[in-house]
């Protein structure tokens, strides 16, 4: 039994090397924005339409468009489309644009069956874009905020690697212990478990990531993957949409957005665990990648922590076994993984809570796959949805 657990423990060590080769490699293509780098001429092909879906965001409309009116280069249009909103997100929008031109206020029509909001907004956007002459469209969650060499930043990139596609997790704002516990994972499990070179090299629509939070794409690209209207029931839209993109052909670009915009997704325990559970079997796409990133994230990044605590019991006991050596090697190297990530994301804070957290995901992934088993109805932004 000795040996086994040994033997055990030491595969676990393996792995946890591997993943942290993994990680460390991924840093260094995950790469940020260049600030001070200065954006090429804008060429026949540099008409950029900025495009925001605002559904009852009075509380963050101003400070997002305001933003990015503070961008280095002000050379794009600002179309904002107002959803149905009750809260006079239309009346603040409308004010702003009285005083940019750049500015223009969409009112949106009723959402069809079988869509969902931001999907419904983010197609009619498209749609006057692409009619107004855009060759750029640049979708933003109307509760972000863009640094000033966003825009500039992130087209010079798709120009510079040809990408049809490109995306960012913008750097997580956190207020709450849900918060703190949750958000930061976002980008501990991308840098942990996907080949990010990979996103932009292999042909696999599988092998990709995207958030909509943000998502840049050239105009002959949202044709060609269908834009939003290809997915109008998705929840995941940013993935989906990437996904799709990879399938025909289109190279994606994944970036480290934690410089270059920002946003506070969700507050509190309750809009965290509603606005994850909606969408997180979707990401993952299907049983399988749901049970294999489950071992992984159990067995690999939360039963060295227990096993450890059943090391030092037996230690107490007066004998603390082999195998208890290799459970700390193994904790020290998740919390180095934890910790380098956490330096380049913004969330030292955090590490301490990294078992709470990967228990946490966890639950959410199988808590989302119960919901879309059983069809539940999903309440969001005042409106529901039938799975």
């Amino acid at each position: 039994l000795v040996l086994i657990m040994l033997l055990f423990q030491s595969a676990i060590l393996l792995i946890l090397v591997c993943f942290a080769a993994l990680s460390h490699r991924n840093l260094k293509d995950y790469c940020p924005l260049d600030p001070a780098r200065k954006p090429s001429p804008s060429g026949p092909d540099g008409n950029v339409a900025v495009l925001i879906p605002a559904r009852n965001e009075a509380g963050n409309i101003e400070a997002c468009v305001e933003s990015l009116l503070a961008q280095t280069s002000g050379d794009f249009s600002l179309f904002v489309l107002d959803d149905g909103s009750d809260d006079g997100t239309d009346r603040i929008v409308s004010g702003l644009a009285d005083s940019d031109s750049r500015i223009r206020l969409i009112e949106g029509k009723p959402i069809p069956a079988g869509w969902a909001g931001k999907v419904w907004a983010c197609s009619q956007l498209g749609a006057v874009a692409l009619q107004d002459g855009a060759d750029w469209l640049l979708f933003l969650d109307a509760d972000t905020r863009a640094e000033p060499h966003l825009v500039d930043g992130a087209l010079q990139l798709a120009r510079e690697t040809g990408a049809g596609m490109v995306s960012a997790f913008p750097y997580q704002e956190t207020g709450t212990l849900a918060e703190r516990v949750v958000l930061p994972m976002l980008h501990f499990l991308i840098v942990t478990f996907l080949p990010i070179r990979m996103v932009w090299e292999s042909p696999r629509p599988e092998i990709v990531a995207a958030c909509g939070q943000i998502e840049l794409f050239s105009a002959a690209a949202y044709c060609a993957l269908g834009g939003h209207g290809a997915i109008p029931g998705s929840f995941h839209d940013g993935l989906q949409l990437a996904r799709r993109a990879k399938a025909a052909g289109i190279r994606v670009r994944l970036f480290d957005g934690c410089g270059a915009i920002r946003c506070r997704m969700y507050r509190g325990a309750r809009e965290v665990w509603s606005g994850f559970t909606r969408n997180a079997y979707e990401g993952l796409g299907g049983v399988g990648a749901l049970v294999v990133m489950t071992l992984l994230q159990a067995v690999c990044f939360l039963l060295p922590f227990a096993f450890l605590v059943a090391a030092a019991i037996e230690g107490a006991r007066g004998r603390f076994p082999g195998w208890g050596a290799i459970c700390l090697a193994q904790i020290l190297l998740i919390l180095w993984m934890r910790l380098a990530q956490a330096k380049r994301f913004g969330h030292v804070s955090s590490v301490w809570l990294h078992p709470l957290s990967v228990a946490a995901i966890i639950a959410i992934e199988w808590a989302s796959f119960w919901r879309s088993l059983r069809k539940t109805r999903i309440a969001w932004k005042g409106r529901t949805y039938q799975q």
